[in-house]
């Protein structure tokens, strides 16, 4: 619930800002290929944070079957840092196996953004990996000017399995 908050905290410093300093960000589809290309690790999710007092971009990412977390400069698209938490990978290895290995054979997630936002015209503001009846979904927050919503990708093909529509 705390990284939710913080996660809307972001948000809302950016749209309060004025929209000229939230078209200064490079966007999430943009930092994840950064992130994806820096660390030859598969992305599996993102959003905007702060961090010591700057706007970033949170990527988590796999590669074989450990988690890296990167830090993105939601302005400049500078990788900041990236480290393997060492809690979380011993909580995921342990309880989470099937996440870790499913989003360590998606397919890359930069691409199947680039693909999405060029199709709607939107831009992605959010995305989370899960697991589904036995397979990995990518869940995308999608901004469009039709509206916000959520689109559901197979991890492993790239297919679109759902378009949700927010109220």
């Amino acid at each position: 619930m705390f990284r939710r908050l913080l996660v809307l905290t972001a948000a809302a410093f950016a749209a309060a800002a004025g929209p000229a300093a939230a078209q200064d960000l490079i966007g999430l589809t943009r930092a994840i290929g950064v992130a994806e290309r820096s660390l030859s690790a598969r992305a599996i999710e993102g959003e905007l944070e702060t961090s010591g007092g700057r706007l970033v971009y949170e990527i988590d990412l796999v590669r074989g079957q450990v988690l890296h977390r990167a830090l993105v400069d939601a302005r400049t698209g500078k990788l900041i840092s990236a480290v393997k938490p060492r809690a979380e990978n011993w909580l995921r290895g342990w309880f989470d196996r099937d996440r870790l290995r499913s989003g360590g054979k998606a397919t890359p997630l930069g691409e199947h953004l680039v693909a999405l936002e060029r199709h709607s015209r939107g831009e992605v503001k959010e995305v989370e990996f899960e697991i589904y009846n036995g397979r990995g979904v990518y869940e995308i927050e999608l901004a469009t000017a039709a509206g916000v919503g959520k689109v559901r990708l197979d991890a492993s093909t790239g297919q679109r399995i759902a378009l949700v529509h927010d109220d």
